[in-house]
Parts: structure tokens; sequence; C-alpha cells
């Protein structure tokens, strides 16, 4: 087959294949708390995600390439069980969530934009719901969250059954996004992804011309403009502060360095240690989902360009 081609001998990547890269890129990059290519976790290695990376883009592609359309949430889906066939461990259930809409949208050459991508949210049919609820459940990632201490709500709202998925998907992220980053992107057409963690990469490779170098600082700004929900769901809301002021901290020493960043390094170090401290507990990794659905917003629009290192 041959290569697809743009202007000026660019490689035309597919929705999926920029999938598989920016999850590449995500995990390779030495992120605080996160595994990368010189960091394991117990029971999720750099090797596990780099092959959910390329199950995910498998699964992107293969939905686009349906005769008939295939919704945002059968590709959640299949994204879910093409990860479960490489990989033991749920290694990426909320870039999956983050990235198909996005695929979505490039594999349909629509505008990625968070108007289009609000729009293509609020569409999505009970199908979907369904679809995104079994997802969710098959993944082994537990519960949605959905922010209330209201028992009936939580019961309605249910993704260990199917037949609790509401009608629109929205109606239960937004129950969700007081307490989950990723249903609050789907609320808000991914509002602080575009506003606020792609501009953090730019200014990153802006002041290290390193992509690798520029997620790093993006998560540490991320995490502490936005306390990471997933260490809050599984140590509380001090835990995620805690979290965010370290991080903060890093973020104070970049903004008093001119050209030498020692004192930011050593902060983020400071932070990987602390996040580190607890078997992994601490791990950021709604953080990391958020960058994940950065880099692919970069890379499909242009903003980010080659070579990516």
């Amino acid at each position: 087959m041959p290569i697809a081609m743009g202007t000026e001998n660019e490689i035309k990547l597919t929705s999926g294949q920029i999938a598989t890269l920016v999850c590449q890129l995500e995990v390779s990059a030495a992120k605080p708390g996160n595994v990368h290519r010189s960091a394991d976790f117990e029971d999720a290695t750099l090797i596990d995600f780099l092959n959910s990376g390329v199950a995910l883009g498998h699964a992107i592609d293969a939905s686009l390439a349906q005769t008939q359309p295939v919704g945002v949430g059968q590709m959640i889906l299949w994204a879910v069980q093409a990860t479960a066939w490489v990989t033991d461990t749920n290694t990426n259930l909320g870039i999956i969530l983050l990235l198909c809409p996005l695929a979505h949208l490039h594999g349909r050459a629509d505008a990625i934009d968070p108007e289009t991508l609000a729009r293509l949210l609020n569409d999505l049919t009970p199908k979907d719901a369904q679809d995104v609820y079994a997802a969710i459940a098959q993944s082994g990632a537990g519960g949605l969250e959905v922010g209330t201490t209201d028992p009936t709500a939580q019961q309605a709202y249910d993704v260990q059954s199917n037949d609790s998925a509401p009608p629109n998907l929205l109606t239960a992220m937004k129950i969700a996004a007081g307490r989950d980053m990723i249903a609050q992107q789907y609320c808000t057409g991914f509002k602080d992804v575009f506003e606020f963690v792609l501009p953090a990469i730019e200014q990153g490779f802006a002041r290290f011309q390193l992509l690798s170098l520029a997620i790093i600082f993006a998560h540490v700004k991320t995490m502490a403009q936005f306390p990471d929900s997933l260490i809050a769901r599984k140590l509380g809301d001090q835990a995620a502060i805690q979290s965010a002021g370290l991080a903060q901290r890093a973020i104070d020493q970049f903004e008093q360095c001119e050209e030498e960043f020692t004192p930011f390094w050593d902060s983020v170090s400071d932070l990987d240690f602390w996040l580190r401290s607890d078997h992994h507990r601490r791990n950021p990794g709604t953080t990391a989902d958020l960058i994940s659905a950065a880099l692919y917003i970069g890379v499909a629009t242009g903003r980010l360009k080659p070579p990516f290192r």
C-alpha cells in the first residue's frame, strides 16, 4: 500500500496512527509519578502501554473503515476490547475515552475544536451510552464516579450494568464532572485540554525545544492547575491537593528561571519521589490522559510538528 503523502512530502497519518503516536510520546516522556521508559509499575510496564497504544490505533482505524458508520461509543468499546488482547491490566481507559471522540472527528475530516467536539458529544445516542458503559465495565476500572452522595443517583448510573446507562451519556458525565476530569471534558468540549494543556505543551516546547521535556513540563503544570482526579478517587481530595501543591512548587521555580532550570528539575524530581513513595497509588493517571488528548489535538491540527522527540 502506498504511503499517503500531504504537501511537502508530509506523511499523512491515519486517525489511528496519530493515536498510537501520541500514546508513545506520552508514555515515553519521564513524567513524574507515571510509567515511562525508565520506570515501570509492578503491574503495568512500558511495554504494556506501548502495546495498548498500538491496539487503540488499530481499533480506531478499524472503526472508521466500516461500511456502516460506527459511533463513538462502539469505537470506545472496540478499543477497550483490543487493549484487553495485548495486556491484562487497565492501561488506557482514560486515554481511550478522550482520544476516540477526537479520532472520530479527524476520521470524518471535521474541524477539531471545542464547538465541533461539543456538538459530537451532545449528539451521542443511547447506544453510544450503552457501549461506553460496557467499555468501562470491561476495562476493570471500577464504577464511574458520579460525584454525588445521593445513593439513588449513584445506582441510576452504575456502569456495572448496561441497563442503567442513561439515554444521553452527558447526563452521567455531568454528574461525574465534579470529581472526574475526563467526565468534565465531555461536558465542556474538552475546554481544559484546548485552553490549558495544549498551550502548556507549546509553552514548554518554546522554552526547552524538545517535545519530551515539554510534555513533562505540561504534565507538572496541569497537575498544579487541576489536582489529579485519579489520586483523589483512590486516596481522597487531600492527597490530590498535596500533589498539586508540590507541582506548583516546581512551576514557581520554573517561573523564576531565565536560563538555568536546575531548580525546576530538582523540584520535579522531588515531586516524582513523593508520587512514587506509596507503591504508585499516587499515580497521576488522569493528568497523563489529558496530556495524551492535548498531544492528539496538537498533532492532528498541525500545532505540534515533527520531529517528535
